[in-house]
């Protein structure tokens, strides 16, 4: 599709791609919701409120962007850390910035975003499988202790977890039999 519109964008004239002035437009679109949430009486809660969630959902459209398009994860993780400050139960958000801190290695920063989702949707389906990997890599490097039993027994119950929602899940339970096999259950 960028191909498609980049080139769409050289037939009619325009020097940069259809892409990249749709970011520009985004960011100038938060910087104006921005001014105008600073200028919004405190009184009016309901426009304070419906003010917050577009801001909210700007916020994660431009982190989204910085991580799928200009793979950029720093300046992604700023724009969904917006979003929650607008509102702070955004699974999209919460789930997006999990998985950055799980691609660069936050193990930690990731399960406490992942445990929030979890809190918020207990039935979140990609936050449990996400969950359950965390706790396999985790056990896989040892663990906090017994050498990483208690996370395989925790990754264990997420999958099963998982597969008791939804039994067509094929990886989880593809995982489910891996970890049960490495156990010796199975």
């Amino acid at each position: 599709h960028r191909e498609y519109a980049d080139s769409r964008s050289s037939l009619t004239g325009a020097s940069h791609g259809a892409v990249p002035r749709c970011s520009e437009c985004l960011r100038h679109a938060h910087d104006l919701l921005n001014e105008l949430l600073s200028q919004v009486r405190v009184e009016d809660e309901e426009t304070v409120r419906q003010l917050r969630q577009e801001s909210a959902e700007l916020n994660f459209m431009l982190g989204e962007y910085y991580e799928m398009r200009e793979r950029n994860l720093e300046v992604a993780v700023g724009y969904y850390g917006g979003t929650l400050r607008h509102d702070d139960t955004h699974e999209k958000s919460i789930l997006a910035l999990a998985r950055i801190h799980l691609l660069k290695n936050e193990l930690e920063v990731c399960e406490k975003q992942l445990m929030t989702l979890l809190r918020v949707d207990p039935a979140n389906e990609e936050a449990s499988m996400l969950m359950a990997e965390l706790m396999m890599m985790l056990a896989a490097q040892g663990g906090r202790s017994d050498g990483g039993a208690q996370e395989y027994k925790d990754a264990t119950f997420y999958y099963q977890a998982l597969l008791d929602k939804k039994p067509c899940n094929y990886v989880a339970l593809q995982k489910l039999i891996f970890l049960l096999r490495r156990a010796g259950r199975l």
